[in-house]
């Protein structure tokens, strides 16, 4: 019975570390974010939106979401619509 109760007591610790994990990174997860230059973000964004535009037809889910960039060296916040300067399929990628 010793060891049925052990072998409990570890597994319930494990469960309480990974959902302690679970919520830190959640907290700070949007810390995590990578930061890039505007061109290097720029370029992420668009070739996003070429895979979802040719696929779809529609802009990627997270085309107005945040991104972290620099320009400058300031750390600026901002997302793929803006930097890309584009609102739709069409207006990214005319027809040729």
């Amino acid at each position: 019975m010793k060891g049925i109760s052990t072998t409990l007591v570890i597994i319930v610790t494990a469960i309480v570390i990974l959902i302690a994990a679970l919520v830190v990174l959640t907290i700070f997860g949007g810390g995590i974010q990578p930061i890039v230059d505007i061109t290097e973000a720029r370029n992420l964004c668009m070739q996003q939106a070429a895979v979802t535009c040719q696929a779809t037809n529609k802009m990627p889910p997270a085309w107005n979401g945040d991104l972290w960039y620099t320009v400058g060296g300031v750390r600026t916040k901002g997302s793929c619509r803006v930097i890309a300067e584009c609102n739709d399929c069409p207006g990214c990628f005319p027809a040729a």
